[in-house]
């Protein structure tokens, strides 16, 4: 499907942006139809995202598993509105599936297929990634597990897509330190301690 999208009083096509992000310095998303520039998060967000990548991507590893972990670089393709997003953490089943255009070129840049997808809060992005991100997500195949983390207090966050079918979801909320809050998606468990270790030392 080729989608056409309004910026800057133009009109340009999904590639287009895609490749003018590419060279972009900054990040950009997509809130409300609009097109909107990411700016940089305060360190508590930064310190549990990348505790988070790296519990799961050593979770995947130490047990072999056909799973693939990506940081916030990549992209995630949402076909059905000719959009992308910036998950904080992605994983997905190997092997990546990528966006191809409509004039067939493969955009490693952008995949398809993620399975669990993290995003961690801010005050910027808090209603959206609860809200319409997480309908975005939805129409995505593959898509079974939303993690959603507050890193400025303790507050995580799972939901499971149990039957995509029938819209039936399992969630989980956390919000005690010595708790521990289950992935089924990929079979793991995460220790909230473990989580929020990194911000010891700073006031949460």
């Amino acid at each position: 499907m080729q989608e056409v999208i309004e910026t800057a009083g133009t009109i340009t096509s999904a590639e287009e942006l895609l490749d003018a992000e590419l060279r972009s310095e900054v990040k950009h998303e997509f809130q409300n139809g609009k097109l909107i520039e990411m700016s940089g998060g305060l360190i508590e967000h930064n310190l549990v995202k990348g505790e988070i990548y790296t519990m799961l991507k050593n979770f995947v590893e130490s047990k072999d598993l056909p799973f693939l972990v990506l940081d916030s670089d990549m992209k995630t393709w949402i076909e059905a509105f000719g959009i992308w997003h910036y998950p904080d953490v992605t994983v997905l089943s190997m092997p990546p599936q990528f966006y191809v255009t409509p004039k067939g070129k493969v955009r490693r840049d952008a995949i398809t297929n993620p399975m669990l997808l993290v995003e961690v809060l801010s005050n910027k992005t808090r209603a959206f990634d609860k809200g319409e991100k997480f309908d975005h997500y939805c129409t995505l195949s593959t898509f079974r597990e939303y993690l959603l983390i507050e890193p400025e207090k303790i507050w995580v966050k799972s939901i499971f897509i149990e039957d995509p079918a029938a819209g039936l979801h399992r969630v989980k909320i956390e919000t005690d330190l010595k708790a521990s809050i289950f992935l089924p998606s990929i079979n793991c468990e995460l220790p909230l301690e473990d989580i929020y270790k990194v911000l010891k030392g700073l006031e949460i």
